[in-house]
């Protein structure tokens, strides 16, 4: 429907009057500049139909705002996220990915003076992990280096760069419209060495093409063996989850912390 709509706006001719460029002179009011502020614009990166109302429903159920949430349609498959705290939405923002039914959900700020057809949705925000990287590789400097070859680097857990750990963690702003990026081949002592990069919160992709938005059964770029031989990607490209499950998990970090900075 909305393609159809599209088609028959292009072929339009606007008379005089609609063609002329007119000036509004007023100003927002300072309440809805807070408002958009505070709210985030999203897409379902879905290729089929999905149910709307069943996925405002679990995203209100999987985020629990402190302050609450209005989900409203702007148009098809995209929507805008009204929170009431800046903690609330940039809880969303930054602790995602987010998604619904395996499909990746899109989010990112708006100023609120972009017309909804006009919004482009082409990176996701993931936390990913490098891992066998030599110790003196672990630093904020290397996982900036590694977050500018898988994508846009954004930050890095802080806490992960005390000593040495199995993996560094940092946080990348991806292209939904690449392949997944399965490493890096750094020269590293004079050798060139494979660093493994894993997706934390990795929701369904296809392990065709490496590309988020289809699984393997919708890619039109690569044919499944019958046995599922020869794929180049896999359900090994994601993480385990950031924190520990364990009940201890904060205060074992907490006092890790503590033995770093007074030594």
């Amino acid at each position: 429907m909305a393609d159809s709509l599209d088609l028959a706006w292009d072929k339009l001719t606007l008379t005089e009057e609609e063609a002329a460029v007119v000036v509004f002179e007023g100003d927002s009011p300072a309440e809805k500049e807070e408002e958009i502020a505070l709210s985030l614009v999203g897409k379902l990166l879905c290729e089929g139909s999905f149910n709307a109302r069943v996925m405002k429903t679990v995203l209100k159920n999987i985020w629990k705002p402190v302050k609450g949430v209005v989900i409203r349609d702007l148009a098809s498959n995209l929507f805008v996220f009204q929170f009431f705290s800046e903690a609330d939405k940039n809880f969303v923002l930054n602790e995602g990915p987010w998604a619904f039914d395996g499909h990746l959900l899109l989010l990112q700020p708006w100023t609120g003076l972009e017309q909804p057809s006009e919004l482009t949705f082409s990176v996701a925000r993931f936390w990913v992990k490098a891992y066998d990287l030599p110790g003196l590789r672990q630093t904020k400097a290397f996982a900036e280096f590694l977050g500018s070859q898988i994508g846009s680097f954004v930050d890095c857990e802080e806490a992960n760069l005390l000593g040495a750990d199995k993996a560094l963690c940092f946080r990348v702003d991806v292209d939904v419209s690449k392949p997944l990026r399965r490493g890096v081949n750094v020269l590293l002592g004079g050798k060139p060495k494979w660093i493994q990069i894993k997706y934390v919160k990795l929701p369904d992709f296809c392990y065709g093409c490496g590309r988020l938005g289809h699984v393997l059964k919708g890619c039109d770029l690569t044919v499944e063996d019958s046995d599922g031989a020869g794929l180049q990607y896999g359900s090994w490209l994601r993480a385990s989850p950031l924190r520990s499950k364990r009940r201890n998990a904060e205060e074992e970090l907490l006092e890790e912390r503590r033995l770093f900075l007074s030594s």
